[in-house]
């Protein structure tokens, strides 16, 4: 089944009466409904290993990867939004990272 152009493979979600949009990208990459430019990208411990075929050196440790969930996406936009991912103002790309049962922030920009 293909996707429409319009919505580019994103999904809807509500948490805490908000609307956003997630899809897979090499991690989940997500957007709130009401400001599009202000962007999450979940790393949760996926990789392709086909990328570092021959290069051992920059290869990801190895963990093993969070299941993704519904629930999970869920908590991943609770825990940014409780942190001060402010969806309201153009703040650019929060990337968190979710590791050993834990969210850590990785990067702003």
């Amino acid at each position: 089944m293909a996707t429409s152009k319009k919505k580019q493979g994103f999904r809807k979600i509500v948490v805490k009466n908000l609307h956003f949009n997630w899809k897979f990208s090499g991690g989940i990459a997500v957007r709130p409904e009401i400001n599009k430019n202000n962007k999450l990208f979940v790393y949760y411990g996926w990789f392709d290993h086909w990328l570092y075929v021959g290069d051992n050196e920059n290869m990801p440790p190895d963990f093993k990867p969070q299941i993704v969930t519904l629930n999970f996406i869920r908590k991943s936009i609770e825990f940014a939004l409780e942190t001060g991912w402010n969806i309201e103002n153009k703040t650019g790309l929060l990337e968190i990272e979710y590791k050993a049962n834990k969210y850590r922030f990785k990067q702003r920009r």
